[in-house]
């Protein structure tokens, strides 16, 4: 998770709220701004790079297994989703005016769709089902399954998100801890009342260096804990890992597979802002090394972005809108074109984070890697898109029809998509 607020855990724990064929309109109280820059050269490169991108995919199929990744960003890494409207979860409307265009537009388009949408929640949250961490992850479940996307959940520590739960350690030493095998508070429960979660991280970034991390044999416990969980009738994917790319990741991630004692899970996850941000495949390319089977185990980009902004090049240091807007762009442009391309190929890649909440601009002391930001006086709902989604989410092949206003409403509806056909 990329919030700096978070890092203080042990001495804080506060809350962190955190084609169609034909043009259509969007049927929403949103108005939706493309970027103020000409984009006509950039969608032609852009396409260009897509169809390359497809030859080079089928010209590799018959030698690489890993050829058969994701062509492009297929979720939604993001706390936010309960807090797209701007309201609290608490007495607003089950999904945003954001999530219904995003719905509309992306998601239930066919061939190119998003299909996941993953959350981190405190480990131990179904000890305190009265406190706003519960109350705000039944929230994003609600949204996410309205939006037709698929949970997934990793787990963290404690009192992550305003949990707290005095019964158990803030970090779980053991995998009795970790499951509430005595309390009842804590993974195993919290995968018997939701049984449509089949898709689980069992710890977030266990490796970053400077938040609740857990020792390589710790981590690789809670993946047999939750694979033992899952029962006979297993789960879609118990993904090992999610390590963060930034930290002593060869050492840890070694010591990691060999604490699962030859068990191979087939499916693993890695967060490479570093790899993105520094446009380099090195931290990539260690971590596939180290898996059990490089050849065909299974990658998933669990939570990556591109930087907008960051504590040190910001609007406040003197960067330029412009300056940032290109900045995210060429990192966007990295990873879909290389870090996703064979022979890298995540199946599954989710990106960190769509848009801030309550409406407000994404701070750049957390690093803001947003592809959608306010774009209005607070309170409305007008959203601007940054250059860099037209990048990294699949495009929808409609032609552009020209914005109109809608009567008798306080809002502007665009009904141009999202993503306008090249020309």
């Amino acid at each position: 998770m990329r919030d700096a607020a978070t890092r203080k855990f042990a001495a804080e724990g506060g809350r962190r709220l955190p084609r169609h064929d034909r043009p259509r309109p969007v049927r929403c109280a949103i108005t939706v701004l493309m970027p103020r820059r000409s984009q006509g050269a950039a969608r032609a490169a852009r396409w260009l790079a897509i169809g390359a991108a497809a030859v080079a995919v089928a010209a590799a199929g018959a030698t690489s297994a890993r050829a058969a990744g994701t062509p492009y960003v297929d979720g939604i890494s993001d706390q936010n989703v309960p807090y797209w409207n701007g309201d609290f979860w608490n007495g607003g409307p089950p999904v945003s005016a954001f999530g219904r265009l995003l719905q509309s537009e992306l998601a239930q388009t066919p061939g190119l769709r998003l299909r996941y949408a993953r959350y981190v929640v405190a480990y131990d949250v179904m000890c305190d089902q009265t406190g706003p961490a519960f109350a705000t992850f039944k929230a994003w479940l609600n949204d996410v399954q309205s939006l037709g996307l698929v949970p997934d959940v990793g787990f963290w520590y404690g009192n992550f998100d305003g949990n707290r739960c005095p019964g158990l350690p803030l970090i779980p030493q053991t995998a009795a801890q970790y499951n509430g095998t005595s309390t009842g508070g804590a993974v195993a429960a919290l995968l018997a009342r939701f049984p449509q979660i089949r898709t689980i991280e069992p710890w977030n970034e266990p490796n970053d260096g400077r938040g609740p991390d857990v020792a390589p044999a710790t981590a690789a416990a809670f993946w047999l804990a939750v694979h033992a969980d899952c029962g006979a009738s297993g789960c879609d994917a118990v993904i090992a890992g999610d390590f963060s790319d930034s930290t002593h990741l060869a050492s840890y991630e070694h010591a990691y597979v060999a604490a699962l004692g030859g068990v191979d899970p087939g499916d693993w996850g890695i967060h490479p802002y570093t790899a993105v941000n520094r446009l380099e495949t090195k931290p990539v390319t260690v971590f596939q090394a180290e898996l059990p089977s490089p050849p065909t185990d299974r990658v998933w980009y669990t939570e990556v972005g591109a930087f907008y902004c960051t504590r040190k090049m910001n609007p406040a240091t003197g960067a330029s809108a412009q300056t940032l807007e290109d900045y995210q762009q060429t990192r966007a442009r990295y990873l879909v074109h290389t870090l996703m391309a064979p022979p890298l190929a995540p199946v599954h890649v989710f990106y960190y984070e769509f848009m801030f909440k309550n409406n407000v601009p994404g701070p750049c002391v957390t690093n803001d890697t947003a592809l959608f930001e306010p774009n209005g006086p607070p309170g409305t709902r007008v959203f601007r898109i940054r250059p860099a989604e037209q990048d990294v989410l699949p495009p929808i092949l409609s032609p552009p029809v020209a914005p109109i206003a809608s009567a008798g409403s306080d809002w502007q509806i665009w009904i141009e998509p999202w993503w306008r056909q090249p020309r």
